[in-house]
């Protein structure tokens, strides 16, 4: 059995739970390779001082330390174990140190499947960002989103979901392609689990947003 691996992820309020897009994607690829992990949970603002010490290179665009991060244990090539920032550099990582099950992330319809999720997450930020800070933060993260991540004039409500039904019906027709009901049909991949999680985190912030009037 493989050794066990760190994941570092966004903490919430109690009891606290995985909740974040990115840090989602590896536990999925983790829960999917069956891969032994436990969690370090962090606040936003404890994230750089946390990271940084470990000595993984910055990224180049945006935040310069993020999350989800993996340790990796100890190996001939890393006796003091691995460090990986990034969900698509840990899918890579971790499908070349552990290839089976596959996640086939050289498939080219992901990269369809990548902008079609990137497009909706711009279109409904407004939407689930403000309910993030007011329902799932601690004190901490919630005054630090609130200090940097500016969401004026991101579009709300009806407008949102309006903006969004294109993209959703484009997700819809690219799941249908070759019969769902993954994007490679009966086949799992990595990619589209992001309409999973979008739906996930939905349900944690507002519950209501699903429940049809009646």
């Amino acid at each position: 059995m493989a050794q066990e691996v760190t994941l570092f992820d966004l903490a919430s309020k109690p009891p606290c739970k995985s909740w974040s897009f990115n840090p989602w994607k590896t536990r999925l690829v983790l829960n999917y390779k069956s891969l032994p992990y436990k969690t370090h949970w962090l606040e936003f603002p404890d994230i750089a001082p946390h990271l940084q010490p470990l000595g993984i290179p910055p990224n180049t665009q945006g935040k310069p330390y993020t999350v989800p991060t993996i340790h990796l244990p100890s190996s001939p090539s890393y006796p003091d174990g691995e460090n990986i920032m990034d969900s698509k550099a840990i899918a890579i990582a971790l499908e070349a140190k552990y290839p089976e099950p596959h996640l086939h992330l050289d498939a080219p319809e992901l990269g369809r499947a990548e902008e079609l999720w990137m497009q909706l997450l711009r279109s409904l930020v407004g939407v689930f960002g403000p309910r993030v800070d007011s329902t799932l933060l601690n004190d901490r993260s919630r005054e630090y989103t609130e200090a940097n991540i500016h969401l004026e004039g991101k579009p709300d409500g009806d407008d949102a979901w309006a903006s969004a039904k294109p993209m959703l019906g484009d997700i819809g027709a690219l799941l249908k392609e070759k019969g769902g009901p993954y994007v490679l049909g009966e086949t799992g991949e990595f990619k589209p689990h992001d309409l999973l999680l979008f739906f996930h985190l939905y349900t944690q912030i507002a519950v209501s947003m699903f429940v049809a009037d009646v």
